[in-house]
Parts: C-alpha cells; sequence; structure tokens
C-alpha cells in the first residue's frame, strides 16, 4: 500500500515556480478585487482551471515559440492599479480624474470616434461603462493566460452596440506599473444588423519587466458587421500577451487588422467559431520584430456551419535577432459545406540571427469545401532586387523600398487614414532603413 501511495503522488506533477507566484499574489489581492468586472466565482473557476493546466511550457507545441522567460521576469501578478482609489466604486456625477502624470501621450484623437481610455487596465473616467453582457469565454489550454486575466482583471470596458457606432479604446501602460501587471478587459457584442468599427490601441511602457495581459471577448449576432482594428505599440520591457475568443453569428462579418511591433514578447492566442451560416472571417496582421523581440501568434478558426468564409493573410518581418511565429489552424467541420478559406503566410528573414516560423494547418471534415494556403519564408526576392538596382537604384534604397513592399498587402487593408498612418509610422520605426529612403510618405 505504501508503494501504491507513492507511485500514486509522483503521477501528478508538481506546480513551476512561476505558477506559485500567481497563486500567491491571487490570494494576497482577492478580497480586495472588484466584482464588477468578473464575479468572485468566476475568478475562482479561473483560478482553479490554470491551476490544473499548469503554467505553459517550451516543450508544449502551443507555446514553443514564445518567450516564456520575459513573462516569468515579472516581480508581480498582482495588478498595477490595485490601489483603494481605483478599486472603489465612484458616483456617476464624480468628477473626471485626470490621467495619472506618467501615462504616455496620448495620440490625436479620431474623427467621428467615441474614445475610451484605460490606463493600467483601470478607465481613468469614473462615468461607468454599460457591460457588454457577452457570456464568459471558456479559455482551452493554449489560451490559458486568459485565465489570469479573469483572475486578476479589474475593470472592463463593455460594448453592446445597436445601430451604428465608431469606437477607440486605449489601454495605456503607465510608468507606475513597472514590475506589476496591467489587466486589459475587451468585451464587444454587436445586436443582429448592428455595424462598428473598433479600434484598439496598447501604448506605453516602463523602465522594468512589466506584464500586459490581455481579454478580447466579442459575439456578433445574425448579419451584425464589425472591423476591428488591433495596433500593439507596447514598450520594450513589456511581456505582452491577449487572448481573444470570438463567436459570430450567421451572416456576419468580422475584419481584423492587427499590427504587432511593440513589447518584448508579445504573444496573442485568437480563437474565432463561425456558427451561423454565411459566417465570414478576415484576418490580415503583420508583425515586425528586430533586437530579440519575440512576436507569436496562434490562430484557430472553426468553421462550424455551412458557406462560412475565412481570409488569413499574415506578413512578419524579423530582423537582427528577432523572432516572429505564427500558427494559423484552421478547422472545417462536417456540419460547414460550402466552406471557402484563403490562407496566405510570409516571412521575411533580415538578421542573421533571426527567426520566422509559419505553421498553416487545414482540417477538413467534409468533401465540399474550396481551399487555398501557403507559406513561404525567406530572404528578399534577388530577381526583385536585381530589377531595382539595374534601374539605377543602389542596394540599400531597394532593399528597404522591397521591405516596405513586402507589408503593403496588409497595410493597404487597414481603411482608416489616421489608423494606416499610425500603423506605417509604428512599422517603418522598427526598419530603420525604410525611415532613411523615405518610402514612408
Amino acid at each position: 500500500m505504501g508503494a501504491g501511495m507513492l507511485t500514486a503522488a509522483a503521477a501528478v506533477p508538481p506546480r513551476s515556480a512561476t505558477l506559485e507566484r500567481i497563486l500567491s499574489d491571487y490570494q494576497a489581492v482577492a478580497a480586495r478585487l472588484p466584482e464588477a468586472p468578473v464575479t468572485r466565482e468566476a475568478r475562482t473557476r479561473a483560478m482553479r482551471e490554470l491551476s490544473s493546466l499548469g503554467w505553459p511550457k517550451s516543450s508544449d507545441e502551443q507555446w514553443r515559440y514564445t518567450n516564456l522567460r520575459a513573462f516569468e521576469a515579472v516581480a508581480a501578478f498582482a495588478p498595477a492599479a490595485l490601489t483603494p482609489a481605483a478599486l472603489v466604486p465612484a458616483p456617476a456625477a464624480a468628477p473626471v480624474r485626470d490621467p495619472l502624470p506618467s501615462a504616455p501621450e496620448l495620440p490625436p484623437t479620431l474623427p467621428g470616434f467615441e474614445r475610451l481610455v484605460y490606463i493600467d487596465g483601470v478607465r481613468y473616467q469614473h462615468a461607468a461603462t454599460a457591460a457588454a453582457g457577452v457570456a464568459g469565454a471558456q479559455w482551452p489550454a493554449e489560451q490559458r493566460l486568459g485565465l489570469l486575466c479573469d483572475m486578476f482583471a479589474s475593470d472592463v470596458a463593455g460594448l453592446r452596440i445597436r445601430g451604428t457606432a465608431a469606437i477607440e479604446v486605449l489601454f495605456l501602460t503607465s510608468a507606475a506599473a513597472a514590475g506589476a501587471s496591467c489587466y486589459p478587459r475587451l468585451q464587444v457584442a454587436l445586436e443582429p444588423g448592428s455595424e462598428l468599427q473598433l479600434v484598439e490601441r496598447h501604448l506605453g511602457g516602463t523602465d522594468a519587466p512589466t506584464l500586459v495581459c490581455a481579454n478580447i471577448e466579442v459575439e456578433l449576432a445574425r448579419g451584425a458587421r464589425l472591423v476591428h482594428y488591433r495596433l500593439q505599440q507596447c514598450g520594450l520591457h513589456t511581456a505582452f500577451a491577449d487572448t481573444l475568443c470570438a463567436r459570430l453569428a450567421e451572416e456576419s462579418s468580422y475584419r481584423v487588422r492587427q499590427v504587432a511591433i511593440g513589447a518584448a514578447c508579445a504573444r496573442t492566442s485568437a480563437q474565432v467559431r463561425l456558427a451561423g451560416r454565411g459566417a465570414a472571417l478576415s484576418w490580415q496582421a503583420i508583425a515586425v520584430g528586430r533586437g530579440q523581440q519575440v512576436h507569436d501568434t496562434a490562430l484557430k478558426v472553426e468553421h462550424l456551419a455551412a458557406d462560412t468564409r475565412t481570409e488569413e493573410v499574415f506578413r512578419g518581418i524579423a530582423d537582427e535577432r528577432a523572432r516572429i511565429a505564427f500558427s494559423g489552424h484552421i478547422h472545417i467541420a462536417a456540419s460547414a459545406p460550402g466552406s471557402d478559406t484563403r490562407q496566405s503566410l510570409r516571412g521575411l528573414i533580415e538578421g542573421a540571427g533571426a527567426e520566422v516560423d509559419l505553421r498553416p494547418r487545414l482540417e477538413i471534415n467534409t468533401d465540399e469545401v474550396k481551399a487555398q494556403h501557403g507559406a513561404t519564408t525567406g530572404a528578399l526576392d534577388e530577381n526583385l532586387m536585381f530589377y531595382l538596382l539595374a534601374r539605377g537604384i543602389d542596394r540599400d534604397s531597394a532593399r528597404a523600398l522591397l521591405k516596405w513592399a513586402f507589408l503593403g498587402d496588409v497595410l493597404r487593408a487597414i481603411e482608416l487614414p489616421e489608423v494606416r498612418r499610425a500603423a506605417e509610422h509604428g512599422a517603418a520605426g522598427q526598419l530603420p532603413d525604410v525611415m532613411a529612403v523615405g518610402a514612408l510618405t
């Protein structure tokens, strides 16, 4: 009996030191976390689920390209915004609180857009935002950092749209968050036939390792249309993770334009369910890394109904010793005849120590589909280089122009001029030779 007990005990894997710190930090602040963004019961469930799954390891296939050490270097997983002033609800008529003095400068307001600003995960206006009413997400193992945000979230940007709207949500990280963590939370629900242009930006940084861990939940009713611009421009001491889940009803449309250029390490874990007939997803993204930056995206799309459509376009440039990864998993269920999927993944390696890893995956369980996919990784096209050199353009300028053209597919798909300019300037800032030759207009 004694030997059997030892064997059973040995089968239970020990908790990692990182998970132990997370649980300890949670126990220390649990009683002071607000009830509004996440109920206490939901926080407890998330804690138990994360404890069961464990902290991700580099040996896990879905996490092998994420720089987990950047997340583990954060000193405190408790929210930076966990102060009495931030947690005590204020009356609706209370005056607007000024931004923190250390908050980064705000970009110009977008014409025609309502703006919401959150600093270190908490909205700095006291006026409350109505909850979107999105059902709580169930985060699988490859999205387990969503559980971390559920545990610690201090506020929520909740949007329920009826009709037509244009909203910009800025999530800013201030110097006050240095060494701690921020947990932005965005919930979006569109009622039948509604339309929303949504700009989500993550800005700012600190001078010490800081965690920004965001959850995004999207629910589109029948015939709803959402255009979602996502710009991640955090500071280079930031470990950034965003976990997104979306569910699309019949004839709804979700268009994502994502730009990842900031943070020391960034991880996007996204799952989109095309649950209604005729639902459509267009996901176009760029990632530009230099130095030792790591950008890792894992996108899973589930076709669950007939005549659903997916378009995926990814362009990544890794310079110096940066690492870019994109996993595109498209699953077409037997219940989804007539599905149409197109996938184009391309990576450009610019540094001797750089790495680009592209992993397309199609899982098809019905014969009635159209499916196209392609993934290529390599250096700049020498034929195109020769073409430019033959026309008198010097080599440095030719390289810069070709790199800029490489990103053009996605940048041109950003239809809002102000957002496109912000994306272009951010991407060009990662490519000094592009700025030097004036390829950016």
